[in-house]
């Protein structure tokens, strides 16, 4: 499959292009978050319209499940709880943010996913 040509902005493929679900994985400090920014930027750049999200979070309810994880406030459920927590996250983010957006002919780009 050949990828769209994106490097004209406004231009007929960019802006009716499917939508594509793109992931940065790494370690801590590795810069995900960094060269999801510069991807964005440069898809925006060329008319494609971008959501930039992570994980986990990326939506208002998975946010509040991400600040319980990343707090300490959740170790005491266990890593079994801890696990349910992380599957409710993804899928509240996937159901109102990520399916919708992909729908809609967004390129989705993640801060991890895996």
């Amino acid at each position: 499959m050949n990828a769209p040509v994106i490097d004209k902005p406004g231009s007929a493929v960019a802006r009716t292009a499917p939508g594509r679900f793109i992931t940065f994985e790494g370690g801590e400090g590795a810069g995900k978050s960094t060269q999801m920014r510069h991807l964005a930027a440069r898809l925006e750049e060329a008319g494609v319209r971008v959501v930039a999200t992570r994980e986990p979070g990326g939506s208002p309810r998975a946010e509040v499940l991400r600040a319980a994880l990343l707090s300490g406030k959740a170790a005491g459920l266990g890593a079994f709880g801890e696990a349910v927590l992380f599957g409710a996250a993804r899928i509240d983010h996937i159901d109102t943010l990520i399916r919708p957006a992909l729908a809609g002919g967004a390129w989705v780009v993640c801060d991890r996913f895996a």
